[in-house]
């Protein structure tokens, strides 16, 4: 029932289409639909002299006479029809329990309908008395047919059920089968459910640059959401150095890392942010610092560690440096731990930009220096088995997922209220 739920949930404005254009679409075909109004005869057929009464089938036998070719052939004539026409407009029925027929009959013009299912009646009793002589079998009509003032057909407001009814088992059938085949992250729920760890936080699509430093924009509310989120994070054993890392690149990582370190330090923790992804960089390119020297260079010994941090506003900024030859051994090396013990020595919190963790293992090696990992995904683009393959090898070198990040997520309306949503599976 929860997954009918969520599909509801995603797929309401589809739902809502469809219920309109199956309305539309049967109000349309209603208004080209000729107007039909049904007249009722209704007979009654008796013994006279007798005291049995008339058995139910023979009284069936006499109904089936109503559609009979001489009964209609002798209405046509007298009523200037055509017989063929006449027959699919009439239908008779004998009314259970009793011994009474009925023949309704079915036109454009109620006038006309009355007047023909009259004459049907006038023609079965004459056709039943030829037929029936000897035992004396009479038709009576009871209730003659007069003029309907409604049309029986068509019916607009049970076409437009029908109608709304028939969209929204196609949409929701569509939904499924959408469900089915796409195994992206499209939610906090699948998130968590691929990673086995809580959803921290849920960052929207933003066209403003991709540093948030100040502000009260949905993205910086939700950045501030996620900073706070991490705070109950092992609340006995808080991670000192935290790992930033995702399945695949274009996911937003890097920007995530430099925005988290930015809203920590606001707080007034002494943030260090570390760019180690030495294939593809980006933080010194991102902040306008100089590159030329970081952690490569701190790792293979050219400099100390003091002199390749640099300071960017309230963070200690450690870019990559030169990329080297062998970024894995270098990620692994004896070296990387013994900065990551430096800077968690003289930092309250310490992010680490790592390369993915799909294509190459630096940052699985990378998660063995830090506290913990934050797992970045991009909605409607990271596959769910992605991300379970990642959190499964993470879980191997019994690396620790604190949580994953939901990026670039479909941007809700604005609130005056921040949203904190915070799942656990």
């Amino acid at each position: 029932m929860t997954e009918y739920l969520r599909l509801v949930r995603r797929g309401w404005w589809i739902l809502v289409l469809a219920a309109v254009g199956g309305a539309g679409c049967a109000l349309l075909v209603t208004a080209s639909m000729p107007v039909r109004y049904a007249a009722t005869v209704s007979m009654m057929i008796d013994q006279k002299g007798s005291a049995d009464p008339l058995s139910q089938q023979r009284v069936k036998s006499y109904a089936r006479l109503v559609t009979s070719r001489r009964v209609l052939l002798d209405v046509a004539v007298a009523e200037y029809l055509d017989p063929g026409a006449l027959a699919g407009n009439v239908r008779a029925e004998a009314v259970p329990g009793t011994v009474l027929l009925r023949a309704i009959v079915t036109d454009s013009d109620p006038v006309r309908a009355a007047r023909v299912a009259n004459r049907i009646g006038g023609e079965l009793s004459g056709l039943i008395h030829t037929l029936e002589k000897r035992s004396a079998i009479r038709v009576t009509v009871i209730d003659p047919a007069t003029p309907p003032m409604l049309p029986v057909s068509p019916r607009p407001r049970l076409n437009a059920a029908a109608g709304i009814l028939l969209g929204l088992v196609f949409a929701y059938g569509f939904l499924m089968l959408r469900s089915r085949l796409d195994t992206t992250v499209a939610d906090s729920d699948d998130l968590a459910a691929a990673i086995g760890a809580p959803t921290l936080g849920i960052i929207g699509r933003d066209r403003r640059p991709p540093l948030i430093v100040s502000g009260s924009s949905p993205r910086a509310e939700a950045i501030r959401a996620l900073r706070t989120n991490l705070q109950f994070v092992g609340v006995d054993g808080r991670p000192r150095s935290l790992l930033v890392t995702s399945c695949g690149t274009g996911e937003g990582k890097s920007t995530l890392a430099i925005n988290l370190a930015l809203a920590v330090a606001q707080t007034g923790w002494r943030v260090a942010l570390v760019d180690a992804d030495l294939r593809r960089p980006s933080i010194a390119g991102y902040l306008g610092v100089d590159g030329s020297m970081g952690l490569t260079d701190v790792l293979i010994g050219s400099a100390r560690l003091p002199e390749a941090l640099q300071r960017w506003r309230d963070i200690d900024v450690l870019p990559s440096g030169r990329v080297p030859s062998n970024p894995s051994e270098l990620a692994g090396s004896p070296g990387m731990h013994r900065v990551m013990s430096d800077l968690t020595a003289d930092h309250d919190l310490v992010i680490v930009d790592a390369p993915p963790l799909l294509p190459v293992t630096d940052a699985s090696v990378l998660a063995l220096a830090c506290d913990g990992v934050l797992l970045v995904a991009r909605a409607g683009r990271t596959r769910r088995d992605a991300l379970a393959q990642a959190a499964g090898q993470l879980e191997r070198i019994r690396a620790r997922v604190v949580g994953g990040v939901l990026n670039f997520a479909p941007v809700r309306p604005r609130s005056p209220y921040p949203e904190s949503r915070m799942t656990f599976h």
